[in-house]
């Protein structure tokens, strides 16, 4: 196996692990989010460490797993982890619940059936 694919095998494990906690958020409800500072502090952090690692896989999985949104996750992690950044967006618990609710299923689902890319070993991070 190549260090790459290693790597990346390795990353996909981690966001299957912070899409859990995302699945557990969900379990407990979209009032207990909304009333709980730990139920929105866990589901922030997992979507943080998630994004995290989505960000570290190389550039050739994030090609062969295109139906992923990589772009997104990104973007959707700055806001939740910069709120004081002027170029965030202010995230709300309407948009923390839509995303544990609907997207994060999606994501995990095509985590669980993603393809490793075959060929040279490729060291390229990012997109």
């Amino acid at each position: 196996m190549r260090d790459s694919e290693q790597r990346d095998r390795f990353l996909v494990d981690e966001m299957l692990r912070h899409l859990e906690v995302v699945a557990l958020g969900v379990r407990g409800g979209r009032d207990r989010l909304e009333t709980s500072p730990e139920a929105r502090y866990a589901l922030e952090h997992a979507t943080e460490l998630l994004a995290e690692a989505a960000e570290k896989t190389g550039r050739p999985f994030k090609t062969t797993n295109s139906e992923i949104p990589w772009r997104g996750l990104r973007r959707f992690r700055h806001d939740v982890a910069h709120p004081y950044d002027s170029s965030a967006a202010l995230i709300t618990v309407e948009q923390l619940w839509r995303f544990a609710r609907n997207d994060a299923p999606r994501i995990a689902r095509r985590l669980r059936t993603a393809e490793f890319p075959s060929g040279p070993d490729q060291t390229a991070r990012g997109e």
